[in-house]
């Protein structure tokens, strides 16, 4: 049976089988949600949303340039060399240190992400699906992680509809693909920041010490996956002592503030001096250069509307309706919370992280996502009062029905099937070129003699997905004729592909490799 003519999507057969178990995994869940039997409901719904997000790791069969391509490089020269973050691994001609598209010694991001991929490629091997499944499995374990907040903050059901919206949410299932901006690091980021909100609200219901130090090595490494953001739980823990009333017990908590904070610290620090002995020059480029002008310029062109994250929440939580219904989830998340220091600290992590993106000039799809857990659980909030409503007004056995045939249909329609098959499949002219590309390059590869050549002319933007699959040094220009005989005398090979812009003396050069398939250029 041929599924893609039936569903009417270019899915694959076994993509979209596995799309339906999920499906029927979280209609199970469901099921034992509705007969209160929580702990089942969770782990089927777990399972739904990670077979979902598995599936996201196979829809492009290449790298997506912006940023994939450049975490996978990098991750793939960290293998053997972990303490040396590389992009270009063996640069033959001369670069520019602080263009981080194109440089020898990277640190546009901190290394965590880049670790945990590299880890993964040296324990399964080097694959688009192999880079992407740390994030399928940090963004799976979000849907615990959700509903043990929304458990601690609020209520059981609260919680699981959080969990649940987030479990079939499309856009943090396409988000898996890499082909959103910043991709597997902002994936890292928001998993690690939700882990240290998580650490610190089991602290402050249960008072275990055990939970402080867990805050503060989240923290650390939150840190070393984006930056000071990710120190955003202090923000909330600070604010929400001075709401105790015993000056002893606010002194108490600064201490263990400082604690946690002193971990983090520990834990994201040594990087830091490390790199900053080992690469000065790129380390004060980036801590003092690059890192200031995001907030003060819109870097690379990402300049937006002052209220692009609040245009966002619209298409990255549901549609037009859910941006309406945000408001009064939040509303009765707040309700429905039991503790008046969590209350506060949970307005200040979503208040923080939009205040300051809104003012920061540089603006990328996923910074406020760091926030999405309260979201959700807002969303949670609102979906439990409906649901609660309909069913005080409609028999018991029916209801039952109506609220199992409505999640169910909830589910099925939040996974927008037909716009994940518009991103993910040749009707999008950005994916169409960029599958041709990767089928070229892996073809290329097979034809180059040896991984020590040199390849020039790959095209601008194909250049680093390239080097991932050919092991070789990339350009995608053509070397000038100085470049040229500088390369010769030290005997280095070279390949190039070839049009009819090819120079005469790369052209009438028997010992440079012509490769006459051309790539896209976009």
């Amino acid at each position: 049976m041929n599924l893609t003519k039936i569903i009417q999507t270019q899915f694959s057969n076994i993509q979209l089988i596995f799309i339906i178990l999920s499906l029927l995994a979280g209609l199970i869940s469901i099921v034992f949600f509705l007969r209160n039997k929580y702990g089942y409901s969770l782990s089927f719904l777990f399972l739904a949303g990670l077979i979902l997000r598995l599936v996201a790791a196979t829809f492009d069969p290449f790298l997506n340039s912006w940023d994939e391509q450049f975490h996978a490089l990098v991750a793939k020269n960290m293998m053997n060399d972990p303490l040396r973050p590389m992009l270009i691994a063996n640069p033959v001609l001369d670069f520019d240190f602080r263009d981080w598209t194109s440089n020898h010694i990277w640190l546009h991001k901190q290394p965590w992400f880049l670790w945990q991929i590299a880890l993964f490629f040296k324990i399964f091997g080097v694959s688009e699906f192999v880079l992407r499944v740390p994030t399928a499995i940090m963004m799976s374990l979000m849907i615990l992680v959700i509903y043990r907040i929304g458990k601690l903050i609020s209520n059981p059901k609260i919680a699981w509809y959080g969990a649940f919206l987030y479990a079939f949410s499309f856009y943090f299932i396409h988000f898996v693909s890499g082909q959103v901006f910043t991709d597997h690091n902002d994936s890292a980021f928001l998993f690690y920041v939700t882990l240290s909100l998580w650490a610190w609200l089991e602290y402050d219901q249960s008072g275990k010490r055990k939970w402080i130090y867990l805050v503060g090595i989240f923290v650390g490494i939150a840190i070393l996956n984006k930056w000071l953001i990710g120190l955003l739980v202090y923000s909330g823990w600070f604010i929400s002592i001075f709401a105790k009333k015993e000056k002893k017990v606010r002194i108490q908590e600064l201490k263990n503030l400082g604690i946690a904070l002193v971990c983090s610290l520990i834990i994201a620090l040594p990087w830091q001096l490390y790199i900053l002995m080992a690469y000065p020059n790129e380390t004060m480029h980036v801590f003092l250069f690059n890192n200031n002008r995001h907030f003060m310029e819109a870097l690379d062109g990402h300049s937006e509307n002052r209220w692009y994250h609040f245009y966002l929440l619209s298409q990255q939580y549901g549609g037009l309706i859910v941006f309406f219904v945000i408001l009064p989830g939040l509303y009765f998340l707040g309700k429905a919370m039991h503790s008046k220091t969590q209350k506060i600290a949970v307005i200040t992590w979503l208040a923080v992280p939009y205040v300051f993106f809104t003012l920061a000039a540089t603006k990328m799809p996923m910074y406020c996502t760091i926030t999405s857990t309260i979201i959700f659980l807002g969303l949670g909030a609102i979906l439990d009062k409906g649901i609660a409503w309909a069913r005080k007004y409609l028999p018991a056995r029916i209801s039952w029905w109506v609220v199992m045939i409505f999640l169910g249909y909830l589910a099925y329609d939040n996974l927008y099937i037909n716009q994940l098959d518009v991103w993910h499949s040749n009707k999008q002219s950005y994916w169409k070129m960029k599958n041709i590309d990767a089928i070229i390059d892996k073809q290329v590869v097979n034809k180059l003699p040896a991984k020590d050549y040199v390849v020039f002319n790959c095209g601008g933007n194909n250049t680093t997905m390239f080097m991932f699959y050919s092991g070789t040094t990339a350009y995608g220009f053509y070397p000038d004729f100085n470049q040229y005989q500088t390369l010769k005398s030290k005997g280095i090979k070279m390949a190039t592909f070839t049009d009819n812009k090819i120079p005469d003396f790369l052209r009438k050069d028997l010992s440079v490799k012509k490769i006459y398939l051309q790539p896209f250029y976009y």
